[in-house]
């Protein structure tokens, strides 16, 4: 038996939208709302062939937001502001090739140009050098009859790698006694070790960390590695150590909190993460994990939190007496911390240029309004080249951006209103400039000071390595992995934004922290003992 002929007006699907337009009567009303519902549909259509372009992109396309300059047009009204901005100065090692480039052509010096060409870069000094002599085959007699003679050297360098070596160190301990009396038996102190009860040197231990943390190789990959050396280490041993030096290193990134929260220029981002055992949770469920790093002091602190969600309350507690500037993206947690504590939002226009660039990779149109957006926000981006480079102070910087940047934000605003009159919502790029207005207060914030960054990609870069990291281990096993993972991160972020070279840090730091007294404990952090690390390589 037929079904009766449909007549709700819902439609939940393209195929409903024919089959009531073949069933609708004629008359206007009608009309009009399967034009509206119509419109819907088109709208919905258009943003799901979006998503799908989005997607094609991030498989195969390539990743990088640059394109080329000149594929972007001139705005009507923007052209005194923007003059400036893209007439590029030649930077200084243009001018110096300039320079010696004429020197050529008038025979005046011609060794000044081969300090600009590119080549290889010499190989470390610090590397001792083994010399392997090469002498010519046969007689040393010349075709005249008399014997050749020595006259120099040709050296070239290779490099050359040798397959890591394990060693035994056996801990003698002396014991002693007296032969006259049997009180008792004196033996040598136990040396100190990073672990109590443990097989593990400091060197192996950092490596294990290194490996694991900044080289991304998961644990069950390191054992396969040592079975080549027919050492069984298993991961669940390896995995305990981690657990154990977690909690022996967790004073210093409480430390390194402290030095974030001394500041009054903070950076924060989060990224998820996911934990298999946790107390209540399913392990499908997704947990995070956040950073947080000086943003303008003259050593960089970063310090990782694990948290099993992403309410704004975890960035709150990490944050408790913080006063200053926060420059994040525009998550709303941050946005309810900077209402409820003296704080400044700052945001990031990395995040605002990112939105209406995917829409150029994704449509191939550099002609339209998302063109006109990037065009002007890398006119911003411009104006921080030439201040970076010029390496103006603060104050400097500020009075820049007052003068040149702040004039090209106000007719960015004006003209991003008017495109929403016309955009749809929900549209790629009504999202697009719906987020950028709806975040103009932070984003502009970073014109009132000059140690302020136009975004911040420092903090992004800060939290990649973690994501990096999660494409090859994937998950973590239990919450004290997670806390664990989390104070390792902190001090290797940490080691590489200061300069430090990690496994010589951690090697050290697991060697001494025993012994140290723990309000000695700063010392220990990567910036005060840079100069003694780096001193071991010279």
């Amino acid at each position: 038996m037929k079904n009766e002929p449909q007549t709700s007006l819902k439609i939940s699907s393209v195929f409903d939208a024919v089959a009531l337009y073949k069933n609708l009567q004629k008359s206007e009303k009608d009309k009009a709302i399967l034009a509206t519902q119509n419109e819907h549909l088109v709208q919905e259509v258009d943003r799901l062939t979006h998503l799908l372009l989005q997607m094609k992109q991030s498989k195969f396309g390539r990743s990088s937001e640059k394109i080329k300059f000149e594929e972007f047009p001139k705005l009507p009204g923007f052209e005194n502001v923007f003059d400036e901005v893209y007439e590029e100065p030649p930077l200084e090692a243009e001018k110096a090739g300039a320079e010696s480039e004429t020197e050529n052509d008038s025979g005046k010096d011609k060794s000044s140009s081969t300090l600009l060409k590119k080549g290889r870069r010499p190989l470390p000094a610090h590397l001792p050098r083994e010399r392997v002599i090469h002498d010519i085959a046969g007689d040393k007699i010349c075709t005249c009859g008399h014997p050749l003679h020595q006259m120099g050297e040709e050296i070239s360098e290779q490099l050359d790698y040798v397959p890591a070596q394990l060693k035994v160190i056996q801990n003698v301990r002396l014991k002693y006694a007296c032969k006259s009396c049997t009180e008792g038996v004196r033996v040598a102190e136990v040396p100190n070790a990073p672990l109590l009860k443990s097989m593990a040197s400091a060197n192996l231990l950092a490596h294990i960390i290194v490996s694991k943390y900044q080289d991304h190789l998961p644990l069950y990959r390191q054992s396969q590695m040592w079975e080549r050396f027919e050492v069984d280490l298993g991961r669940a041993t390896m995995s305990r150590w981690i657990l154990q030096i977690g909690d022996l290193l967790s004073p210093l990134k409480e430390l390194l909190r402290s030095e974030i929260l001394k500041e009054t220029y903070v950076r924060a981002d989060e990224t998820r993460a996911q934990v298999l055992k946790e107390c209540d949770r399913k392990a499908q469920t997704q947990s995070y994990m956040w950073v947080y790093m000086t943003g303008s002091s003259s050593h960089h602190a970063i310090s990782y939190e694990y948290t099993p969600t992403r309410k704004g309350e975890n960035a709150k507690e990490f944050l408790k007496g913080f006063k200053g500037y926060l420059h994040t993206d525009g998550y709303g947690g941050y946005k309810a911390l900077a209402q409820s504590q003296d704080i400044t939002a700052v945001g990031c226009w990395a995040h605002a240029r990112r939105k209406f660039a995917d829409i150029i990779k994704s449509t191939g149109n550099t002609t339209g309004k998302s063109a006109e957006a990037l065009t002007i926000i890398r006119s911003l981006y411009k104006i921080e080249k030439d201040a970076k480079e010029a390496q103006y102070p603060p104050d400097k910087i500020q009075k820049l951006r007052q003068e040149k940047a702040k004039p090209i934000l106000e007719k960015f605003k004006v003209l991003l209103k008017e495109h929403k009159k016309v955009i749809v919502p929900k549209s790629p790029l009504g999202q697009a400039v719906g987020y950028v207005l709806r975040q103009w207060g932070p984003l502009t914030e970073y014109l009132n000071d000059g140690r302020l960054d136009i975004d911040n990609n420092m903090a992004e870069r800060a939290i990649r390595p973690f994501a990096v990291g999660r494409k090859n281990w994937l998950f973590m096993g239990n919450v004290k992995g997670a806390l664990a993972s989390a104070v390792i991160y902190s001090l290797i972020e940490t080691c590489k934004a200061n300069g430090v070279n990690a496994f010589d840090y951690f090697r050290y730091v697991l060697a001494n922290i025993n012994s140290t007294p723990e309000n000695n404990y700063s010392l220990l952090l990567p910036w005060n003992l840079k100069h003694s690390l780096s001193n071991l390589h010279q």
